[in-house]
């Protein structure tokens, strides 16, 4: 993590609901409070992939599924939205719906998943998922897939 967290949550930075980072999801990362629900673990878990926080990754993996420390850490893609697209969970499972959208060598992709948690007695753990990624290719003056509402020139390959 760099030294100064972020002053908003990576998890919906742009959108009416944008909220601190120390209000949202910073408290779970730093095992203050603990996720409620999935979508409140997805939120937290994507916010530390835009953070490299893989300490908070593998302790929110499920120990059966979790990959290795070094497939965490190093350069990753620059995340720039989460949209979750649907949730739901009953008293030891969950899911949710979203889709991710990055910039990765020069090219704006956009992963879909289904993610499957379980509730350990303690802690909503992530399991796995079944992913889709698809490779985006706007215009120069095309909105930016980040949801800033600026066009593509201005903003995320300016």
């Amino acid at each position: 993590m760099s030294s100064l967290p972020p002053k908003i949550c990576p998890c919906q930075p742009n959108s009416a609901a944008a909220r601190r980072y120390v209000d949202c999801c910073q408290p779970i990362h730093a095992d203050i409070t603990r996720a409620e629900r999935p979508e409140q673990l997805m939120r937290a878990r994507y916010s530390a992939f835009c953070l490299s926080l893989s300490d908070f990754l593998i302790e929110s993996w499920d120990p059966a599924h979790c990959p290795a420390r070094a497939d965490l850490e190093g350069a990753g893609p620059q995340w720039l939205a989460l949209e979750i697209l649907d949730s739901g969970q009953d008293a030891d499972t969950g899911m949710v719906r979203f889709h991710a959208t990055f910039f990765e060598q020069g090219k704006f992709q956009q992963l879909q998943e289904l993610s499957r948690f379980h509730h350990d007695g303690h802690h909503w753990r992530y399991v796995d998922g079944d992913a889709e990624w698809q490779t985006l290719t706007p215009g120069r003056n095309s909105l930016c897939p980040c949801g800033s509402g600026k066009k593509i020139k201005r903003c995320c390959t300016a």
